[in-house]
């Protein structure tokens, strides 16, 4: 018979020299391949090729019913693992069989051996959702159907039983201990179970006591199951159990999927209790590691506010993380279709949204960027990354990927871009009239008249101190974001300092006066320029946003350990909105008497973070149509 061994693409992952070295070492038994009615043999287990009687080489890549081709008389254990690998198939779900007997080839006696075996058959599918390969664990009940076989049996063939049974039980790979009713001192052990316990050769417990052998035992309570067990004539069976004892000169915890069975004698009563185990440290902490993982990633992904989704492309069906709900409005929703989360996505963005989607098909990537209006109208920027999975043929099946709240960073990036067109507007205008009053010189028109020289020199210097103001800011703005701003902290007059910028806008602002009248203050511990820098901001905003004129009234008095400053204005006044993020970076309010104003939005950013530096406090009082007051503190020095 051909034995359909196949040198497919896709079997490399199991026939190859990386995954074959694992697989060797792990609790699982054989992987085949789902080509009925061969079954290839393509990876296989040192503890398969032990109960197997095997080699390797008789296994990998043979048919798995020409190796076992079970017993001719009754091949009832092959017609019934055969059934089970062909459920598998048919209904994709795993299918086990708890005990049936299949008589296997022994090179040692030469003929047909009956065993007896339990085991389970995991499907793995292919991206079209096909079983493809199936992982078959088996283990070797011999032993343990023997044992019950024994107590029932007569005692004419209980020596014969014993013999055989002692072959077998030793070298079993599961753990096995027999133990007496009363005090439960073992009357058997094999090798396994005593590997586990650490305890030496199998010689070497009988005899004892299990609960005088390993204490932990009692303490964790298997005394009282033991008791139930050989009371009740009840089996106990758990899966991974716990237990902690001193194996390796180190108290460590253990895992084991363990099975007690009642014992009973010629009268059949109960004379003992038969102990099964199973380790399964290994498999429980990959587990339990890999469960971390998952957690700590969906933690961190729900963390960052980072959904993750997974779209089938046949049926439109969707899997999604909770915090995607978060993210579109819905939070604790987890039955969501594919087409409501679509229907969030805004108007105006669904025409690209579509074109990203039917891009991914054939491309095999999804990118966009859109805005969703959540059921409480809020709008949200998204970006959604995803990847299509095709079949062989070609067909886009399912569409994975993760959506993360871009809000912040896309507002940021319009205000960037807002910031850099006003910039170059509020740049450009004083070039332009620098160009204009160069040109007139040129022309040697009234360059005659002193007064019109002057006149001219005033405007440029004007001109002048206007882009010198801008660049300065554009230079502060750079220094403070990569934090290298500094202080140079001197004793100084605020008194002093609001005077001369007042000054500065006497001759210039005929319909904006700044009226000042100073109070005694404390010498105040700050830095010069910056200070000044605030004021004269201040000031400048409130004459701006005055639009019809009016007084600008700026105030400077103590209280307690702080001299506050203020500056009032009877402008347009600003909204309670906009009063937190008025000293954001960039922010600018979107109102038609103010956005005509000029200005890009880093003055009240820049004066916010030097008051922060001096240890102060900036703030605004304001009211649309009466008026506004910035108003900063700066701390006092011991002793002034």
């Amino acid at each position: 018979m051909n034995n359909g061994y196949s040198k497919d693409l896709d079997d490399s992952l199991y026939t190859g020299a990386m995954f074959q070295s694992f697989f060797k070492d792990s609790p699982q038994s054989v992987v085949i391949k789902a080509n009925t009615p061969h079954f290839t043999i393509l990876a296989v287990s040192d503890r398969f090729v032990e109960i197997s009687l095997k080699s390797r080489a008789e296994l990998l890549g043979k048919n798995l019913f020409d190796v076992f081709p079970d017993n001719t008389k009754d091949p009832s254990g092959k017609e019934r693992a055969f059934t089970a690998i062909t459920e598998v198939m048919k209904t994709k779900k795993k299918v086990d069989l708890p005990i049936y007997k299949y008589d296997i080839y022994s090179s040692e006696t030469g003929k047909m051996e009956p065993f007896y075996w339990s085991n389970s058959n995991q499907p793995i599918f292919n991206e079209a959702g096909e079983v493809s390969y199936i992982v078959n664990t088996t283990s070797n009940v011999t032993a343990q159907v023997m044992l019950k076989e024994m107590a029932a049996t007569s005692e004419e063939n209980l020596v014969l039983q014993q013999q055989r049974l002692n072959k077998m039980f030793l070298k079993a790979p599961m753990g096995m201990a027999l133990y007496s009713k009363d005090d439960f001192v073992i009357e058997y052990a094999n090798e396994a179970i005593c590997k586990m316990w650490n305890k030496g050769a199998p010689e070497e417990v009988l005899g004892h006591s299990i609960f005088d052998l390993i204490p932990s035992l009692q303490e964790a309570g298997y005394r009282e199951i033991y008791k139930q067990v050989v009371e009740t004539g009840i089996p106990y069976l758990s899966k991974e159990s716990p237990v902690t004892y001193d194996r390796n000169g180190v108290m460590e915890t253990y895992y084991f999927d363990l099975n007690l069975e009642p014992v009973y004698g010629p009268k059949k009563e109960i004379t003992g209790m038969l102990s099964l185990a199973n380790e399964v440290t290994e498999q429980v902490l990959t587990r339990k590691n890999i469960e971390n993982a998952e957690e700590r990633l969906r933690l961190a992904s729900e963390a960052t506010g980072i959904g993750s989704w997974d779209l089938d492309l046949q049926t439109r069906d969707i899997i999604y993380s909770s915090s995607l709900a978060d993210l579109f409005g819905y939070p604790g929703v987890t039955d969501l279709s594919h087409e409501q989360l679509r229907a969030v996505i805004h108007p105006e963005d669904t025409g690209a949204v579509e074109v990203a989607f039917q891009t991914a098909l054939i491309s095999g990537k999804y990118n966009y960027q859109a805005r969703i209006i959540r059921p409480d109208k809020v709008i949200y920027w998204i970006k959604v990354t995803g990847k299509v999975l095709f079949s062989r043929e070609g067909t886009p099946l399912r569409m994975l990927g993760t959506v993360m709240d871009i809000t912040e960073s896309k507002h940021e990036e319009i205000q960037k871009n807002d910031f850099i067109a006003i910039a170059s507007h509020e740049l450009k205008t004083p070039l332009t009239s620098l160009k204009a009053y160069a040109q007139l010189l040129k022309t040697g028109k009234g360059v005659s008249d002193p007064t019109f020289v002057s006149s001219i020199g005033t405007r440029i210097e004007g001109q002048i101190n206007k882009m010198t103001k801008l660049v300065y800011s554009f230079l502060d703005l750079s220094k403070i974001e990569s934090n290298k701003t500094e202080l140079t902290k001197e004793l100084i007059s605020l008194n002093q300092i609001i005077s001369d910028v007042a000054s500065d806008y006497l001759f210039q602002e005929k319909n904006h006066p700044v009226t000042f009248e100073p109070e005694e203050l404390p010498l105040i511990y700050a830095d010069r320029h910056k200070i000044t820098q605030v004021i004269d901001n201040l000031i400048s905003n409130a004459i701006k946003y005055s639009p019809q004129g009016g007084k600008v009234i700026v105030t400077a008095k103590r209280q307690d350990q702080e001299v506050l400053v203020s500056v009032e204005d009877h402008g347009i006044g600003i909204d309670n909105n906009h009063t937190q993020k008025i000293f954001d970076r960039f922010y600018r309010i979107d109102d038609l008497q103010v956005k005509n104003a000029s200005g890009f939005g880093i003055g009240l950013y820049l004066c916010a973070d030097i008051i922060a530096r001096h240890e102060g406090k900036i703030g605004l009082q304001s009211e649309p149509g009466v008026g506004s007051n910035f108003y900063f503190t700066l701390p006092v020095q011991p002793g002034h």
